[in-house]
């Protein structure tokens, strides 16, 4: 008996051992655990390729800004894409103007869009972005198959997954436009820029400030069978000025019968917001804005589909 009660015991306990084994082990295993998936900033200061990218949002504090939560759009420039404009890191250490910081976040801002977009959702478009002006976001052209910003800069990697957004590699720098360089960036207004050009305009409506501009497409100095050739630069001015309000106007603020004077003292626009927006003066009647509100940093252009003829 007691030879049966001590084999009971001896049972008993290794069983006791055996679960207690068991116990352990289960809490010996380590737990598999998911990588976390870093920031739109932890993918660019995980990359020497963004070294310079990175040292200047580090200078223009923006690093908690793409640390933190939200959905962002970032096209990244690489080194390379700065130093083609004799950026370098140590360009960026050596900003100590706040005017020229603030102007370095601007263009920062610019390369940045307030939600998450992928490669497959971006349409050929004026879409704004974090860089605002008077409130409203600086606008970045969009062109797609290919893809390109700007008519000029290309996306070499998209899609790069980020906890708070996307980020699409690109190879060059974005500069936030002016109105000139808006109507520029699109080949539907390169007779506008040419007229503008000949009529040495280039830089005073680069310069000016709070500008809108309401920029013919091609077609509308087609359907008039404008020659340029033949026009002058001083007949040039009178016509050009005629499009362009000396104060930023958005489409918004525009009211049903409302009259603005043009930088053409002589022209006065009547507007007709009825259906759509509308605008008469001159000679030219109901030129219809058929893209509005797109904003750069010295003013808003409107495309219109006819030119205002004092």
């Amino acid at each position: 008996m007691k030879k049966l009660k001590f084999l009971a015991i001896a049972v008993v306990a290794t069983s006791m051992l055996f679960v207690s084994c068991k116990e352990d082990d289960k809490t010996e295993t380590p737990t598999p655990t998911t990588p976390t998936q870093k920031t739109i900033a932890g993918i660019a200061s995980g990359d020497t390729t963004f070294s310079i990218l990175v040292a200047a949002l580090t200078k223009a504090d923006l690093v908690a800004t793409l640390n933190g939560t939200g959905n962002f759009t970032v096209f990244a420039p690489t080194n390379s894409a700065f130093r083609k404009y004799g950026i370098t890191e140590q360009v960026i250490a050596a900003i100590s103007d706040a005017d020229e910081i603030e102007e370095l976040k601007g263009t920062l801002l610019y390369h940045v869009l307030g939600s998450e977009v992928k490669a497959a959702q971006l349409t050929n478009a004026y879409v704004p972005t974090l860089f605002t002006v008077g409130g409203n976001g600086v606008s970045l052209q969009v062109n797609i198959a290919p893809v390109k910003l700007n008519a000029t800069v290309n996306v070499t990697t998209a899609d790069v997954d980020a906890s708070n957004g996307v980020v699409h590699i690109i190879d060059d720098v974005l500069f936030p436009p002016t109105v000139v360089d808006i109507a520029a960036n699109n080949p539907l207004f390169t007779s506008l820029v040419a007229a503008v050009t000949k009529a040495e305009l280039v830089e005073t409506l680069s310069e000016t400030e709070n500008l809108t501009v309401f920029a013919p497409v091609n077609q509308a100095f087609t359907d008039i069978n404008f020659d340029l050739e033949a026009t002058s630069k001083e007949a040039l001015t009178p016509i050009l000025t005629a499009h362009v309000l000396g104060s930023s106007v958005r489409s918004g603020q525009i009211m049903n019968g409302q009259k603005a004077t043009t930088l053409n003292t002589a022209v006065e626009l009547t507007f007709n917001t009825s259906s759509g927006v509308k605008l008469s003066g001159g000679k030219t009647t109901d030129a219809e804005v058929v893209v509005a509100d797109i904003q750069a940093v010295n003013g808003v252009v409107h495309v219109i589909n006819k030119v205002i003829v004092p």
